[in-house]
Order: C-alpha cells, then sequence, then structure tokens
C-alpha cells in the first residue's frame, strides 16, 4: 500500500480496509494449509502408484501434487503482502485517527468566548441587599412601592439595570471562528 493511498483513507475507510485485509489473510492461511494438505496426499498417491508399478498413475499423481504445491506458493507471496499492507494500516490507523479530528463549532464558540471574553450573554444586574426579585424592599408590597414614594433629586430612585445587546456587535470573535472555520473546510 503506497503513502498516497493511506492519505487518502478516513478513519472509518482504513478500519474496514484492515478488517477486510485480515479476513482475506486468514482464508489464505486457511486456503495454503489445504491445499498443502492435498499436495501431500497427492504425494502418497503417487508414491503407491510407484510401488504398484503404474508409472502413468504415479506421474499424474505427481503433477496434480506439483500443481497444487505451486498454487500454494502463489497464495503464500499474497499473503505476504496483505501482512505487509496490514502492518502499514495499524501503523497509520493512529495518524489517520489524529488527523480526522471533528471539531463542534458551537463548543470551539464557547472556548473563544471565554478566552476573548464573553460579549453576548451579559446577566442583568443582581437587585441589591434587601431588595425582592419584584424590585421592593423586604416588608413592602408592589403597590406600596410604586405608589408611595417619589423618586426626588435627594432621594435616589430605583436604577434600572444596564440593557444587554440583542445582537453582539460582529467583532473579532466573530473573524477568529470564521477564519478557523475556513482553515479546517467547514466553510
Amino acid at each position: 500500500m503506497t503513502p498516497q493511498e493511506l492519505s487518502s483513507l478516513d478513519y472509518e475507510g482504513a478500519s474496514e480496509l484492515l478488517l477486510a485485509y485480515a479476513t482475506d489473510a486468514k482464508k489464505y492461511e486457511k486456503e495454503i494449509a489445504s491445499l498443502k494438505s492435498q499436495a501431500e496426499e497427492w504425494k502418497s498417491k503417487a508414491v503407491l502408484a510407484q510401488s504398484r508399478s503404474m508409472p502413468e498413475l504415479s506421474e499424474a499423481a505427481s503433477q496434480k501434487a506439483s500443481e497444487l504445491e505451486s498454487k500454494a506458493q502463489e497464495l503464500s507471496l499474497e499473503l505476504a503482502g496483505l501482512r505487509r499492507d496490514i502492518g502499514q494500516l495499524r501503523e497509520a490507523l493512529p495518524i489517520i485517527k489524529a488527523k480526522q479530528r471533528r471539531v463542534d463549532p458551537d463548543l470551539l464558540l464557547a472556548e473563544l468566548s471565554m478566552i476573548v471574553g464573553d460579549l453576548g450573554d451579559e446577566k442583568p444586574a443582581e437587585p441589591g441587599p434587601g431588595a425582592t426579585a419584584g424590585g421592593t424592599e423586604a416588608g413592602e408590597t408592589p403597590s406600596e412601592a410604586a405608589g408611595g414614594t417619589a423618586a426626588t433629586p435627594e432621594t435616589k430612585g430605583p436604577e434600572a439595570p444596564p440593557e444587554s445587546p440583542k445582537n453582539p456587535p460582529a467583532g473579532p470573535i466573530d473573524d477568529a471562528l470564521a477564519e478557523l472555520k475556513k482553515k479546517m473546510g467547514l466553510l
């Protein structure tokens, strides 16, 4: 297997190819063992025919044994090539897996936001001590708070929390994310 072929494989494809090669190697091993045992049988038949003075049968059995041995030899060469490819795939599999890391754009955006600063998810200001969620002092009903006191220049009224932007301005985070997506081929 050439380096170009290895580099064109993805992790799933390389795993499937490795499994297919290993399966083929096992089939070849069984086939070779079967061919060798058949060749031995034919050799014994040739010897038997030779001992019974049947030269024609002995010659035919010897020829059949040599055919089986040559076929076993061819399969042995193919098996050696398969084993070499299996070794290369096993070495390349971790490298292929490392190259194929997937990036979640949302997770990447969250990480960038943490690094650069959180622009879009600002929380409203917390109510002060003694205030409840409705904006009243402890022990005061909302109607008393709304109708009873008015803010004068001497007394300070409740301050409105700063408004959080609905759409944060497109800035360095969006530019960095777009550039990263382009480099990774996601755009």
